[in-house]
């Protein structure tokens, strides 16, 4: 797999704990308290996309906090830009913690 082929998420990106500047890439109404690798991985495979989870990979530059430990590979596709499928994602991990 190239680095062309997929786009990075990283968990600190749709975290409303952290800041726009150290890593949040979604408004913060959209973002969730925390969110879990697994959570990601659900919304990434609901969507139908291909991916890989690497839960030992640290952000770049948070690397001595574990906190923001894991990341997961989304193969690139035509129906999204990177921001867009953050935002989806983001978009089911909460609605699946309000449980619909």
């Amino acid at each position: 797999m190239g680095k062309k082929d997929y786009w990075v998420v990283w968990r600190i990106n749709i975290d409303s704990t952290v800041s726009r500047s150290n890593g949040r890439v979604v408004p913060r109404q959209l973002a969730v308290d925390k969110p879990t690798l697994e959570e990601i991985a659900k919304a990434a495979s609901m969507l139908g996309l291909k991916y890989e989870a690497h839960p030992e990979k640290k952000h770049p530059r948070h690397w001595f906090e574990e906190d923001y430990v894991g990341c997961i590979y989304v193969y690139k596709v035509d129906d999204y830009s990177r921001r867009s499928l953050i935002k989806k994602l983001a978009q089911i991990v909460k609605s699946s913690r309000r449980g619909g």
